[in-house]
């Protein structure tokens, strides 16, 4: 039994033409490297045989258990986490239908939970990782097993530094540090740690961290750990524009793991250098490279590797100029963001994650009320002999003890409450006064367009009447026509009229400078990209107006209601279509329970005069993505 066991059916077509062609130039452009990335057609690890024998003559569930648990870690060794999932899953249900004490079950449990949901958390699903570790947590805690806790706790920390919830992780991490004395536990939260200022653009904070775990790992000679260690270090250096320094550092991760045939870190590695690459502009090195390495991620059935892959080539695409690939890899990116979705029994994750957390409030409070009840007890030993002196001083003072730190909650309380209000306040201030500006620079595009309409419009139907009503040679024929011509000019002028800065400004540089306003310490970080530019600045200004305000709507409605970090807007004019992508890593919303706001509805009734259509793709703590295609039909907009 090998790897090969994994289905690999619905990929064998695509692999086979890619890595066949890929391999064919690999060499060419590829040569001038010290050492090259290999794409391989199928994960080039093979199960021991004597770890297969073993299994095979393992006789019993516990037997089976010892047997088949050096297998598990030589494919998490590997990152073949497949494997991991098939084996673990395998065991578990021969373990539920055994007829070991229930007590028996639960400590193979414990070991078996954790295995799987670290497998399931490397390949990026999160939901069903974070399901096993809150089981596991719970059986180990029932059993007093608090290692057990703690790794499962770690495991729950890395799934909120997954999702971006990074508050909660850093609180998780925190606690690990103060509770735990287990040092191998610390430093993986060091290095986690590392990650998360990483992601937070804290590089001091990054390097440090991850340095103290380097230092361990290199003690230990924990290979794979330090790999990942200096993987980190080199996107440190790769920030902080000290190329030379990060190349060098992929260059060694890629060697050693693929000698040691740590093959995730293997593809992350690849991944990081194509990035560099592109930086570099040398595309096509960046291409060959970036495509092995989605064509390995695509063996492996690595969905969070596919998705960083695709997200680097939809970015190479787009620096060559390449926009209708780049578009295309996107589409595939929310394919596969899809699949991850799907995959994940997301009801019984988030019953879990409120029962885990229930629990933990409960044992806390719990704890409180045993202090408490102690500290009592030690009062009333001490100040028994004086009671019946002191009786109404005691309770005079306590009394008035209790009033000062109730009133000192309270004050508290209500100062948090006003300064909250205080910021609502003025967020929803700013909002208002940019909606004020762009609905009076509305009202008065509209007063204009009356007044050339009715006044001078009219004025001059008065002057073609009255020349018209002239009769015999005299009647000036050619004054009549210019008369007439001027009127329709003033007509279709007031039809058309639109705010000045729609016919002195580029288009996508109208947008960028909107763009621009939002641009403060706190906010979210919003880009934007026009592919191609120029094509996008010669839709019709009628277009024009809609779609700079659908954009408005938008990013008020991502700044008032997901929390996101980062949005990301991208138009596009590609094949007779304008396309017009909304991204945010918000709070996100369920799209069957929401109520949508009048701002939708207003993007509706925009779409509609163009026949353009909208979607919505979105879950709660998975942010949300806006599709808007309208056709360009020839006479409505300018060629």
């Amino acid at each position: 039994m090998e790897v090969a066991i994994l289905t690999r059916t619905r990929r064998n077509n695509v692999l086979a033409l890619l890595i066949a062609g890929l391999l064919a130039v690999s060499c060419s452009c590829l040569a001038q490297n010290d050492a090259a990335f290999t794409g391989y057609g199928e994960v080039p690890v093979k199960t021991p045989d004597s770890l297969l024998r073993k299994i095979h003559l393992a006789t019993g569930i516990k037997a089976k258990i010892l047997a088949v648990q050096p297998l598990l870690a030589f494919h998490a060794a590997h990152g073949t986490t497949d494997s991991v999932i098939l084996y673990a899953q395998r065991l578990i249900d021969s373990l539920n239908q055994s007829d070991l004490p229930a007590a028996d079950k639960r400590s193979y449990q414990v070991s078996l939970y954790l295995t799987l949901a670290n497998a399931y958390s490397e390949e990026g699903l999160y939901d069903e990782a974070l399901r096993f570790y809150l089981q596991g947590a719970g059986i180990a805690d029932a059993l007093g097993n608090k290692s057990a806790v703690n790794e499962n706790k770690l495991g729950i920390a890395n799934v909120y530094a997954a999702r971006n919830e990074h508050d909660k992780a850093i609180a998780a991490y925190m606690e690990l540090l103060n509770t735990s004395r287990d040092e191998q536990l610390i430093q993986l939260v060091y290095e986690r740690l590392g990650i998360i200022f990483l992601e937070r653009k804290d590089l001091v904070q990054a390097k440090d961290y991850t340095r103290k775990a380097l230092l361990y790992f290199q003690q230990q000679h924990q290979e794979k750990k330090e790999l990942q260690a200096k993987l980190t270090l080199g996107i440190i250096a790769e920030f902080s524009h000290q190329d030379e320094e990060a190349y060098s550092i992929y260059n060694e991760v890629t060697n050693k793991a693929q000698q040691h045939q740590f093959f995730d870190l293997y593809i992350n590695a690849g991944q990081r250098t194509g990035d560099l690459l592109t930086d570099r502009k040398d595309y096509d090195n960046a291409k060959v490279l970036l495509s092995l390495v989605y064509a390995n991620a695509l063996e492996w059935n690595d969905l969070e590797a596919q998705l960083k892959v695709l997200n680097s080539l939809r970015n190479l695409h787009a620096a060559m100029g390449d926009y209708q690939n780049a578009y295309a890899l996107m589409t595939q990116y929310l394919g596969i963001s899809r699949e991850v979705l799907n995959r994940q029994n997301k009801r019984e994750v988030n019953e879990l994650e409120i029962k885990y957390q229930t629990a933990q409030k409960e044992k806390e409070i719990l704890n409180k009320e045993n202090q408490l009840s102690h500290q009592k007890t030690l009062k009333y030993s001490l100040l028994i002999g004086f009671l019946v002196i002191l009786l109404p001083i005691i309770g005079l003072l306590y009394m008035y003890y209790q009033k000062l730190q109730a009133q000192s909650k309270l004050n508290t309380t209500m100062e948090e409450m006003n300064r909250q209000k205080i910021a609502a306040l003025l967020k929803d201030k700013e909002l208002e006064l940019l909606k004020a500006s762009f609905s009076g620079q509305e009202k008065e595009r509209k007063r204009i367009a009356a007044e050339l309409h009715d006044s001078i419009g009219g004025n001059l139907a008065a002057i073609k009447l009255q020349l018209c009503n002239q009769t015999g040679v005299n009647r000036p024929e050619a004054l009549i026509r210019q008369v007439e011509d001027t009127y329709h000019q003033v007509r279709d002028l007031s039809h058309d009229l639109v705010p000045y800065k729609f016919g002195n400004t580029g288009f996508t540089e109208l947008i960028s400078g909107y763009i621009r306003q939002f641009e403060a310490p706190g906010s979210a970080i919003i880009t934007f990209h026009a592919f191609p530019a120029e094509e996008v600045d010669r839709i019709g200004t009628s277009l024009k107006v809609e779609i700079y305000k659908i954009i408005q709507e938008l990013i008020t409605n991502a700044q008032k209601h997901s929390q996101a970090s980062k949005v990301e807007i991208q138009l596009t004019r590609l094949d007779g279509m304008l396309k017009l992508l909304f991204e945010d890593n918000g709070q996100g919303f369920s799209v069957e329970t929401v109520q949508f706001g009048i701002g939708f509805q207003n993007i509706r009734e925009r779409l509609r005069l163009f026949d353009g259509v909208f979607s919505i793709d979105s879950f709660p703590s998975k942010g949300t993505v806006i599709d808007i295609e309208i056709p360009l039909n020839a006479e409505w907009y300018e060629a």
